[in-house]
């Protein structure tokens, strides 16, 4: 009787963990799945990725489609907002699949510091 009171709490327990761990990936960007921040590129060539940094120091990989990546690259530096549809986790680096990006007027960020 007592095995099966404990089993059931642990059972109920593992689906609350599952749930809330499930969950915590599409947080990344608030509701609206949007994040701003400035562009930069982490890694080095041959692998090297585009990417944002937020004011937090957060940074998250972006996944885009090639002429985007493109003209993202030539804004290194510059503030953006990027919406995203779906988010995950690969090598404890959030990734963002980018749907647009729209530049916000903000200084661009000084490299020197």
């Amino acid at each position: 009787m007592i095995s099966k009171k404990i089993l059931g709490a642990v059972t109920i327990a593992t689906v609350a963990l599952i749930v809330s761990s499930c969950c915590s990936c599409k947080k990344i960007g608030g509701e609206d799945n949007v994040v701003n921040g400035y562009i930069t590129v982490v890694g080095n060539e041959p692998f090297a990725k585009l990417a944002i940094k937020t004011i937090e120091d957060k940074i998250f990989i972006l996944e885009c489609d090639e002429e985007l990546e493109k003209e993202l690259l030539k804004q290194q530096g510059n503030y953006y907002s990027i919406k995203f549809s779906e988010s995950k986790i690969e090598m404890d680096i959030p990734v963002l699949k980018v749907i647009s990006a729209i530049q916000i007027e903000r200084e661009k960020k000084d490299e020197s510091k």
